[in-house]
């Protein structure tokens, strides 16, 4: 069952202050958000340059033309949330990049020209959107700020057990948020960080389940600190509507039931992938004669990455939150 929420009530937070209950928030709803701005990692991303064409209500991604740069062989949540489930005309700026962790100081990806989280807000977003410029002159009421971050700081580093690191990750993220604040945001949306430990490249360590359960504590811990983040900041920040969406609990419904989601209810394999797909498909439909099903029908494209129906229905589900408050 998702435990998606908006965090719209007066939050008691352990250690704070009296919650901020008389401030009037910029959520207007949201059929009135016409400026998206996401960061994140390969999950998320779709190839967009900060120096490339805008997105405009012609071409509301802008660059490269859609779907973009995918990691799902297909439309991803953003493509699919801009394109499939927005309530109005919605131009989106996408930050992410793939392999993004929060900071490369903190956790190395997997190579060096990767824009980390810090990199995005720092040496993109700031210097070319936070002073609302006139090809993007977004306001605190249109625009939504997302992100989809945390799948390589824990893929990365789970091994470690070090939750002084995390301390040390989510200080950062503070940080990073309140920069981004300071321009005038005022609306945030976090998709807390999903079940890779029962992706393949997961599943197919020959450990005993013990990386399995292990990488799976630590996205359970990571997801808690994102929901404490988040309530946080929503506590100690005037005008402030944050949403946390249940990704997490989202990929578990179709794991352990593909048609659960009516998105992906042709889904017929869901813990393996066939290698002929591994790197991408002449179309989204493919059936390679070596592979059992088309690359549609299984939930994962490899290791790593699932395919687009997983992320048409994290789409459906998050426009669903956003509708209801």
């Amino acid at each position: 069952m998702l435990n998606s929420v908006a965090l719209t009530l007066c939050l008691a937070t352990t250690g704070l202050a009296a919650p901020l209950c008389s401030n009037s928030s910029s959520w207007s709803g949201w059929s009135n958000v016409k400026h998206l701005f996401v960061f994140g990692d390969s999950y998320t991303q779709t190839g967009f340059n900060v120096n490339g064409t805008q997105p405009s209500p012609s071409s509301p991604l802008g660059n490269p033309p859609y779907p973009g740069y995918t990691s799902s062989n297909g439309p991803n949540w953003v493509d699919f949330l801009t394109a499939t489930y927005n309530a109005t005309a919605l131009l989106t700026y996408n930050l992410a990049y793939g392999g993004a962790t929060v900071d490369t100081a903190l956790v190395t990806p997997y190579a060096p020209t990767v824009l980390s989280l810090k990199d995005q807000v720092q040496a993109e977003f700031l210097p070319t959107y936070g002073s609302h410029p006139a090809f993007a002159p977004w306001t605190s009421e249109t625009a939504l700020f997302a992100f989809f971050i945390g799948i390589n700081d824990v893929g990365n580093s789970w091994y470690l057990a070090n939750s002084t690191l995390y301390d040390t990750i989510f200080s950062v993220y503070s940080a990073l948020l309140e920069k981004i604040y300071e321009t005038g945001a005022r609306n945030f949306l976090f998709l807390s960080t999903p079940p890779v430990n029962l992706a393949p490249l997961t599943l197919d360590k020959d450990d005993g389940g013990y990386a399995r359960e292990n990488e799976g504590k630590a996205i359970r811990d990571w997801n808690e600190r994102l929901t404490a983040l988040a309530a946080a900041f929503k506590h100690t920040h005037k005008g402030v509507e944050v949403f946390v969406h249940d990704t997490w609990g989202l990929f578990n419904s179709v794991i352990a039931d593909p048609g659960s989601w009516e998105q992906t209810a042709g889904l017929k394999n869901v813990t393996g992938y066939c290698r002929a797909y591994a790197n991408g498909t002449p179309t989204w439909y493919t059936k390679d004669a070596s592979c059992k099903y088309p690359v549609n029908e299984y939930l994962w494209l490899n290791e790593l990455h699932p395919t687009f129906p997983i992320h048409n229905a994290t789409a459906a589900s998050i426009a669903a939150l956003l509708s209801k408050s």
